[in-house]
């Protein structure tokens, strides 16, 4: 009969469950943060199988002891968030799910039991029926009674049918997270496993996942960040950490402790060096918001980089638009976005201010031919002493202790990083899914599925 392992949303179980294993698929939705395990629970199966022989038998083992002992949570914006990032945004997911069920070969499917084509006369309608409390519930458990529960009947086949096309079990978890709410808790339960001795307290399936699916890694894997320097690797971390914590680890940054060069020649050289060895996880190459940044972004464009590279620019910050600066002709005031702002320019204007409450100012240097403008920055001092007060003020412990100017940059470059991975869209499916082949080619989601 082996063991049974399920997802339930608010309490309540949904159409994502399986035996004996957890694919690795729906295990790379979770983080160490997620994982729980129920000392008490533990102790208490462990006092069980070391017991005497007058000890109860299973059936007369508290009902409790046979739930929440192993498993792992998390919030349904968090997993929505995580899901979108892998290419299961809720607008996707919902949109494939219409545009199967309207498929002209499944429209005779919408006349199964008494549902009919009255209560649900479109792939539209299924879909939001399948997506609500009853929905879900209808197509969790075992096949409700045709005569009794019509209803319940026929989206629980619907359901079946949209498990065994998309059977990546991130598919059914989105698509029974589009409504949810934000306090809703998502629990996977892996307590039958380990009683039924398939799984051990010991182990953490998130990171076994991602272990093995390091060999293949396609869209599922890790972002890779490529920046100009250490520092710039440092503070894009903590800004993921302060300001989107629930898919910072699905980013990476070059390890700077094994001393590859930086600056923006090393980007480019590096990015296009990983483009070409096909590596096959996105790479965002993130490079100051200075003129020397845009000539090396404009490099990055104009080579011809696969779809899951892409090369950014610092965003644009509204508070250097009249900002301070020293030329040949002497004090000025102008705006130096695209032209000198680095990356410490994006924690606003606090970090800036000199002992006297100036703001430290833009130095220009060597005229820019290829792009016509000249390249500026701070002076060695001013940058150190900048750089330290926003390494301060990200090193806090709690993100809610980090000053309100310095926050609001974590959230910019936060969003900046999110945007830049935005995945292609994709068909969630295997190769025993019983899709065909016209449903599989790359072109279908650009083609087929409607906005």
């Amino acid at each position: 009969m082996g063991s049974v392992w399920s997802v339930q949303v608010g309490g309540q179980a949904i159409p994502v469950w399986g035996k004996n294993y957890v694919p690795d698929e729906l295990m790379l939705l979770f983080a160490d943060e997620d994982r729980f395990v129920d000392a008490a629970k533990l102790a208490a199966w462990a006092g069980y199988e070391n017991r005497t022989a007058d000890a109860p038998e299973p059936d007369e083992l508290p009902a409790s002891w046979y739930r929440d002992l192993m498993g792992y949570s998390a919030t349904a914006p968090t997993l929505r968030k995580r899901l979108a990032l892998q290419g299961f945004s809720s607008d996707w997911v919902r949109r494939l799910s219409t545009a199967f069920f309207d498929d002209d070969e499944q429209r005779d499917l919408r006349t199964l039991g008494q549902g009919g084509t009255a209560a649900y006369p479109d792939g539209a309608a299924i879909t939001a029926a399948l997506s609500t409390r009853s929905g879900r519930a209808a197509g969790a458990g075992f096949y409700p009674d045709l005569r009794e529960q019509p209803e319940a009947y026929f989206l629980y086949e619907q359901w079946e049918l949209l498990r065994e096309a998309f059977d990546d079990p991130r598919f059914a978890l989105a698509l029974s997270l589009c409504r949810t709410r934000a306090a809703t808790e998502v629990r996977l339960d892996l307590t039958d496993l380990v009683l039924g001795g398939w799984l051990a307290t010991d182990e953490t399936l998130h990171r076994e996942a991602r272990t093995r699916m390091s060999a293949s890694v396609a869209a599922d894997g890790a972002v890779i960040v490529v920046t100009e320097g250490s520092s710039d690797a440092h503070r894009l971390r903590r800004s993921l950490e302060v300001a989107a914590p629930e898919v910072a680890h699905l980013f990476r940054f070059l390890d700077f402790d094994l001393r590859p060069p930086g600056g923006t020649d090393r980007v480019v050289s590096l990015t296009k060096g990983m483009a070409a060895a096909g590596i096959m996880n996105r790479i965002i190459a993130v490079l100051d918001n200075d003129t020397a940044g845009r000539e090396a972004a404009a490099q990055l464009s104009n080579v011809g980089l696969p779809p899951q590279v892409v090369a950014v620019c610092l965003p644009e910050v509204p508070y250097v638009a009249e900002y301070p600066t020293l030329g040949p002709s002497g004090h000025g005031t102008e705006n130096v976005n695209g032209r000198a702002a680095s990356m410490e320019f994006m924690f606003g204007e606090d970090v800036l201010r000199n002992a006297v409450g100036g703001l430290a100012p833009v130095r220009w240097h060597a005229f820019n031919v290829k792009m016509s403008d000249y390249q500026g920055r701070l002076d060695t001092s001013d940058k150190i002493r900048v750089g330290q007060r926003i390494d301060a003020a990200l090193s806090v412990d709690a993100s809610d202790r980090v000053p309100n100017q310095v926050r609001a940059g974590c959230f910019r470059l936060a969003r900046m990083l999110v945007d830049a991975a935005d995945p292609r869209n994709r068909i969630p499916a295997s190769e025993g899914s019983i899709l065909t082949q016209m449903w599989r080619r790359d072109p279908f989601s650009d083609i087929h599925i409607k906005p």
